[in-house]
């Protein structure tokens, strides 16, 4: 949208031409409320002007045909729980168009393993659904929100569980509207009667589909999403090693496990601060008050989990019992010898969505077999004085949070290097280094650090940018680019490149 002043005047009359599309109790313009969605785990400056909540893509094209027609700048969200990334403040002054109304579930076909569902459709609500129905799939979920929007995780380039985990990879058939208000609909879905609109995400022709992830060229109305049939043997293999000299070997065995399809879902890896910070929180009294946590007392608290530095958990999906404690037995030949302890859980059966085959009382457990939870969540509360609530509201807690999302080779010296760089320069800032390390597909690893603070603590929310921006500098500079952009790192990638040779036939 192109930018202009946005007058008070100018902002009442796009409001009143929005009430008219959406109807004036959808369209919010009280100061307090509109700060409240201005609020992010970190500190932002750009305003909501107004907050539009449309019932149905028809309105959605309405609101899109004023906004261009007046030039008026529109934010996009629909859980609004992008928390430690931007939460729902748009990077500039805007307009927030909130598609948390259209949550629908369009369509479900059991044997294909798909659902259609609108934006404003949460994780919590799907898995109520497949459950429900006594469900023979489930989808993949992710360590935040349940009440975040499965569509738009997806379109954010998100990671989640099973063997969709790589979750951009696994959404067909969007329905977008443009800022014309013309639709577009991508793959077969653009031909009426098409039988695998919901099953191929490419069609014939041009595929436009990576066009409107991470970007704002469209708002996403509708999409497919891709379930994963539950497993008749699920095994939860963890690993853990007490050594930094492991972490290079570990990392290049697991590769080989997901390279040559052992591992077909996500692996993921915690260091011994990310690990204590989902167990409890910051022991203030221990350290005297001072920060970051001193080695001494991370030392101390890693007697609980036997005195491991990296952390994992992989897991085998297999149609039975046969091919699963094969890929098992492959998993222990390859990493055995890599880590100084290996740990196999695993059930057998015919399970269902809401009769899995572990409790899903452990989050763990939960996050394999797709069901939504919010244990992980509390990690962000790590450094508040006062436990976390039990209704978790980071934003308005007054949680102190920003993500890093450098994506690396899978290759152990390449892990190696950047973990290093990461945990000395947060330490050096005055940050515990949160670490998790995430391999959603068989080449690339996501290296997520997490910086937590209070930031009712004075100064805190400075430092804390000072050291974003420097890390980023410093990952980008080595080449380890981001794969998704917190709010502070918009304007933070390196210059494209580009060439001006021209083809020569000399």
């Amino acid at each position: 949208m192109r930018a202009m002043a946005h007058d008070e005047r100018g902002v009442a009359e796009a409001c009143a031409a929005f009430s008219a599309v959406i109807g004036p109790e959808h369209v919010v313009t009280d100061p307090k409320l509109l700060a409240r969605l201005a609020t992010a785990t970190f500190s932002t400056e750009a305003r909501v002007l107004a907050w539009l909540r449309p019932g149905n893509a028809e309105e959605v094209r309405g609101v899109l045909r004023v906004s261009s027609a007046r030039a008026m700048p529109l934010y996009v969200v629909s859980g609004g729980k992008n928390w430690g990334l931007g939460s729902r403040v748009p990077p500039r002054d805007a307009v927030l168009l909130d598609l948390g109304r259209l949550n629908q579930i369009i369509a479900f076909d059991e044997e294909l393993a798909t659902v259609t569902v609108e934006p404003g459709v949460t994780f919590r609500q799907l898995y109520d659904f497949l459950r429900e129905r006594g469900s023979r799939t489930f989808a993949s979920t992710t360590g935040g929100s349940p009440e975040g929007s499965v569509l738009a995780n997806a379109l954010e380039r998100g990671d989640g569980s099973g063997p969709n985990g790589d979750r951009a990879s696994s959404v067909a058939a969007l329905e977008v509207m443009l800022s014309t208000g013309e639709v577009v609909h991508t793959g077969f879905e653009r031909f009426a009667g098409a039988r695998t609109a919901a099953l191929h995400r490419f069609g014939v022709g041009p595929a436009l589909d990576g066009l409107f992830t991470q970007s704002n060229l469209g708002v996403v109305t509708r999409g497919t999403v891709w379930l994963s049939p539950l497993p008749r043997y699920l095994a939860a293999i963890r690993f853990s090693i007490r050594s930094d000299a492991r972490l290079g070997p570990l990392v290049d065995g697991l590769r080989r496990l997901r390279l040559d399809g052992t591992l077909t879902s996500a692996v993921g890896i915690w260091n011994d601060y990310r690990v204590l910070s989902v167990s409890e929180q910051y022991p203030w009294q221990r350290m005297q008050g001072v920060t970051p946590l001193s080695r001494e007392v991370l030392d101390e608290k890693r007697r609980a989990f036997d005195g491991s530095r990296w952390m994992g958990l992989a897991s085998i999906y297999a149609p039975s019992v046969m091919q699963g404690e094969a890929a098992v037995r492959h998993v222990e030949s390859e990493l055995g010898a890599l880590v100084e302890a290996l740990s196999v859980e695993a059930e057998s059966g015919e399970p269902t969505s809401g009769n899995e085959l572990f409790p899903v009382t452990d989050p763990g457990f939960a996050f394999l077999q797709g069901v939504p939870h919010e244990q992980s969540l509390r990690s962000m509360y790590y450094r508040k004085r006062a436990p976390a609530p039990v209704e978790l509201d980071p934003d308005q807690d007054r949680v102190g949070v920003l993500w890093l999302c450098p994506l690396l080779p899978l290759r152990g010296a390449d892990v190696v290097t950047a973990t290093e760089l990461v945990e000395r320069r947060m330490l050096e800032c005055g940050f515990e280094p949160l670490l998790a390390l995430v391999s959603s597909t068989p080449r690339t690893l996501q290296l997520l650090p997490m910086i937590v603070y209070d930031r009712d603590q004075v100064g805190a929310d400075a430092r804390a940018l000072e050291c974003h921006d420097e890390l980023l500098a410093e990952l980008v500079a080595l080449g380890y680019l981001p794969h998704r952009l917190a709010l502070p790192a918009q304007d933070s990638l390196p210059a494209r490149e580009t060439t001006t040779e021209r083809c020569s036939s000399d």
